[in-house]
């Protein structure tokens, strides 16, 4: 009977401990996703705020809304609707529409420039084109301003600040953020296809040569890049290239607007900017079939897509200038790398580093996440994690522990991530892809979840138990 006890003890006594070690130093704490809004958006591609201390969100679908949710609820009325002026969706497959809005710094502020104006990108239809130089639609970068209600934005008030035609219907990229400089920084995709060597790439075609040099490569084209402007104007096509853009005064067709180049996909970006954040600018770029990847972007980088996938060569016959900066980060499809290592996915989706208060144990690591490991639906994304170690040092790419998922597998396609005005997260995604195309869609499957803490056992009550244990152990072997 001694004997027994004394092992309960001890036995609960190391429970305690291991607890206790693992709330420690465990690098990503164990997280849950409250749900938001499920079953009100049809085809949600990215989750804003405003800036302006109201505490909404609001919600891009790719179907040509933005959508306000106020204290939980989505408002009736759309923020804007521009659907009439997209390009028709195309009834298989589309990566078209509106995919991005982004808040202009001064939005809430009285006599600014900035004050009540937002900027879309969008695709719009453009005819035209030959098989050579195929145009499948234009990429529109456009500003509108608010109406006399704070939750309508004028649909007449459009100013395009510039266009750009677009060969194929994939690789749109379409990120729109402002820094923390107050400028505009615009993600391109290379213009779609595959392998940035098709017709409408630059010295590619249908043949798939292999010393074709690509869009991404192309100073003078807009497709694969990182670009900045100022949008300060009045007129349609009125905007201020920024004196510092790397490539303000090159000339000889070189783009001015550019501030990074070499990108496949870049499915969203973010600056580091919260509160304590370094402002270093995160892209997450869609890999070709092999591996995706997470950089870190600076001026005048190139990131050597097409010459290269990730950390590896994928086209070295590629005229690329170089030389190229190495990703921070990177992970396998599957079956790339055998045997798969613990974190393999299809199509990377970029997300923030946290700069929240409510999850501690976050703070400073970036979230992210796959957008799914099969095309089938409902589709199954990942919640991923990334650790700075050490100054420029990253840990490997690993699955959020989420409570009541799976190594991080979510059962529907993640689109985006979020965030509020008070640095928490938010998981974007949708379990359908067929709806996007119908005319009249019977359901909306877009679901906005909050990241939330699981609470831990409080530290000090678990140290009072050991404690207390620790007592009865030393008494019951003092008296027996």
């Amino acid at each position: 009977m001694q004997v027994k006890f004394i092992f309960c003890c001890e036995l609960l006594l190391v429970v305690l401990l291991s607890v206790l070690s693992v709330s420690a130093y465990a690098a990503f704490p164990q997280l849950k996703l409250e749900v938001i809004s499920s079953g009100e958006v049809f085809a949600p591609l990215a989750l804003t705020n405003a800036g302006d201390g109201s505490d909404r969100l609001f919600v891009v679908d790719q179907r040509g809304k933005i959508q306000i949710l106020d204290t939980g609820s989505l408002l009736p009325t759309p923020f804007l609707d521009i659907g009439s002026k997209l390009t028709p969706p195309n009834p298989f497959y589309d990566e078209r529409g509106l995919l991005s809005v982004a808040f202009h710094p001064d939005y809430a502020t009285l006599n600014t420039f900035g004050n009540g104006k937002i900027y879309v990108f969008y695709n719009a239809p453009q005819g035209g084109g030959t098989p050579t130089n195929p145009i499948n639609c234009k990429s529109v970068i456009a500003e509108y301003t608010l109406s006399g209600d704070p939750n309508v934005i004028d649909p007449n008030s459009e100013r395009i600040l510039f266009s750009f035609n677009k060969p194929q219907l994939n690789h749109d990229g379409g990120q729109l953020v402002f820094g923390p400089d107050h400028m505009l920084y615009i993600g391109t995709g290379d213009g779609g296809g595959a392998d940035d060597n098709d017709a409408g790439h630059t010295g590619g075609s249908a043949a798939k040569p292999a010393n074709a040099l690509g869009n991404a490569q192309d100073m003078t084209k807009y497709m694969g890049k990182i670009l900045r402007i100022d949008p300060t104007g009045v007129n349609p096509g009125e905007y201020v290239i920024p004196a510092d853009n790397p490539f303000a005064n090159t000339g000889g067709g070189v783009l001015p607007e550019i501030w990074a180049d070499g990108f496949r996909n870049p499915w969203r970006f973010s600056f580091d900017d919260g509160s304590g954040g370094t402002d270093r600018l995160f892209v997450a770029d869609v890999g070709q079939g092999k591996y995706e990847e997470i950089d870190i972007v600076e001026k005048g980088g190139n990131y050597g897509w097409r010459a290269r996938e990730g950390l590896h060569s994928f086209a070295p016959s590629t005229p690329a200038p170089g030389p190229f900066e190495d990703p921070i980060a990177e992970y396998p499809h599957p079956g790339v790398v055998s045997p798969n290592p613990p974190v393999t996915g299809i199509s990377i989706t970029g997300g923030f580093v946290y700069r929240g208060s409510a999850i501690p144990d976050l703070i400073g690591k970036y979230i992210f996440g796959d957008w799914s490991n099969t095309s089938a639906e409902p589709g199954n994304g990942r919640l991923l994690g990334l650790e700075e170690t050490a100054p420029d040092v990253w840990g490997p790419v690993t699955a959020l522990n989420i409570e009541g998922l799976s190594q991080g597998f979510l059962g529907k396609f993640i689109t985006a991530f979020g965030r509020d005005e008070d640095g928490e997260l938010y998981v974007v995604a949708r379990s359908s892809l067929d709806h996007i195309f119908d005319a009249n869609p019977s359901f909306p499957s877009g679901v906005i979840y909050k990241i939330v803490a699981v609470p831990e056992p409080a530290t000090w009550l678990l140290l009072a138990s050991a404690g207390v244990l620790l007592l009865i152990r030393s008494r019951f072997l003092h008296h027996h």
